[in-house]
Parts: C-alpha cells; structure tokens; sequence
C-alpha cells in the first residue's frame, strides 16, 4: 500500500514541481485595456463592444438568455443554470474581460 502511495506522490511530484517553477518564473500577467481612438483596432473594438456587447443589443440578448435559462430551470436544471450564468457574462462581459489578467 504505501508502495503504491508512493509511485502515486512521485508522479504528481514530476508533473506540479515543474509547472510551479514554471508558474513562478513566468512573467505577471496584465489586463486588457480598452484602444484608445486612433489605435489599431479601435473601429472594430467600438463596433463590437460598445456598440455590440454594452450596448442595447447586447443588454436584449443577456436579458433573453436570462429569461430563457429560467423558463428552462424549471424543466431541466442543467441546461437552466449555465445558461443563466453565460447570460449573466454576456451583460458584463466588458467588466470581465477587463479584469481577468490575461496576455492577450
């Protein structure tokens, strides 16, 4: 048994020491910034997100999927709750994509 144990703490010790080196010596991470107007990519970034995601189109879909997940909870829980959650992302989908940290 503690044969056994042990070939198993070894294998996780193969796999997580490296990743947490790995973890530690990479760099920081950094958050999306919105483009300033005159950047590059700015046209679509004001069509898509402003536009689009904040905008009344995207608060209508949010506000659809929402209504849609709890129609849906009653019937059939898995298929109501991510679709409440993916509803909830889509109206502050801005917020999260600003926060989340990510090399992009």
């Amino acid at each position: 048994m503690l044969k056994k144990i042990g070939k198993n703490v070894v294998g996780i010790a193969n796999i997580g020491v490296p990743l947490a080196l790995f973890a530690m010596a990479s760099g920081g991470a950094h958050a999306f910034t919105a483009p300033a107007a005159g950047d590059l990519g700015y046209d679509i970034y004001d069509i898509v997100v402003n536009k689009g995601v904040k905008g009344p189109l995207g608060f209508v879909a949010g506000v659809a999927a929402f209504l849609f997940g709890v129609s849906r909870l009653f019937s059939n829980v898995m298929i109501g709750i991510p679709t409440i959650v993916a509803a909830v992302c889509l109206i502050k989908a801005d917020t999260i994509l600003q926060t989340f940290g990510m090399v992009i």
